[in-house]
């Protein structure tokens, strides 16, 4: 009997100390944000006062959300679909291991390791409207020129471009990672049923790629939707909010503004809608994907 006691209470003795990471660093911040999102906490002079969901009804009467909100559902769409694409159709061209496939692969990879300080330098230079070298390239073309992230019209646009940049060598890598673990006979396989080169792609690859596409489809989601040194280092959210993300307008709301409880709110607001999000796509894609 003590034997048995022994072998179910030792696996719970094993996972505790992660357990208890877990509560300190996840759980207690998300009970104290609950908490303090129902509060009116001015963090100068130091009170506190419950008010209710008079913070949540104001965020949603608050335009700025609506808008920001809008921004964010924009910005993740194009950044993980473009995202997820451009990293399948690369991929597929560079999984042969050739020398040339590898080194394109580093670079293409290096954005990756790059201090996001240094891709927004260099991207704020090659877009900056009068010296930039992609205005440059327009006006070759005899394309009008663009302000990039100074008018309101386009500034969403560049953050986006930036975040797919940077962004795109690990999908590249976790594509061709997925690639190269599809068994080599399966391709021979279809080679001697004389299956065309879209039938194999669509027929075989897809599906067998589909658990890392599903994976690369979660992350990109929540990293799209957390998204905040782009905008904190390029645009500051402007002009005019255009190109706000919403966990730069809960960092405003919260750090710029003080209002502590408005910002504990909209966290709670966003770590709701994410996980919504990530529910439904589990729920729909991950019936379509094959593990087998």
């Amino acid at each position: 009997m003590c034997m048995v006691n022994k072998i179910i209470r030792n696996p719970y003795i094993l996972i505790a100390p992660a357990i208890i990471l877990v509560s300190v660093f996840s759980l207690y911040p998300i009970l104290f944000a609950v908490r303090v999102s129902f509060m009116n906490w001015d963090t100068v002079l130091g009170t506190k006062e419950y008010v209710g969901f008079k913070n949540y009804i104001n965020i949603f009467k608050d335009p700025v959300f609506w808008m920001v909100l809008r921004n964010t559902l924009i910005f993740a769409f194009f950044t993980v679909v473009i995202g997820i694409v451009l990293a399948f159709v690369i991929g597929i061209f560079l999984q042969k291991n050739r020398l040339s496939d590898n080194l394109v692969q580093s670079i293409i990879f290096t954005p990756n390791i790059l201090s996001a300080v240094s891709v927004t330098v260099m991207w704020m230079w090659l877009m900056d409207p009068n010296v930039g070298i992609l205005n440059f390239v327009l006006k070759w073309f005899g394309l009008p020129t663009l302000k990039w992230m100074m008018s309101p019209e386009t500034s969403l646009m560049s953050i986006i471009i930036v975040s797919i940049w940077k962004g795109l060598g690990y999908n590249v890598m976790i594509v061709i990672a997925g690639l190269q673990s599809i068994p080599r006979y399966i391709y021979e396989a279809a080679k001697l049923d004389k299956a065309g080169r879209w039938t194999t792609l669509f027929r075989i690859t897809l599906p067998l790629l589909s658990p890392t596409l599903f994976f690369l489809l979660i992350t990109s989601i929540i990293s799209s939707f957390s998204a905040f040194d782009v905008v904190s280092l390029m645009t500051k959210g402007g002009p005019e909010n255009s190109s706000n993300l919403i966990v730069y307008w809960i960092y405003q709301i919260g750090f710029l503004q003080f209002n502590i409880g408005k910002a504990s709110a909209g966290s709670i607001l966003f770590m709701i809608m994410v996980s919504i999000i990530a529910v439904i796509n589990y729920a729909f894609f991950n019936k379509k994907v094959h593990y087998q």
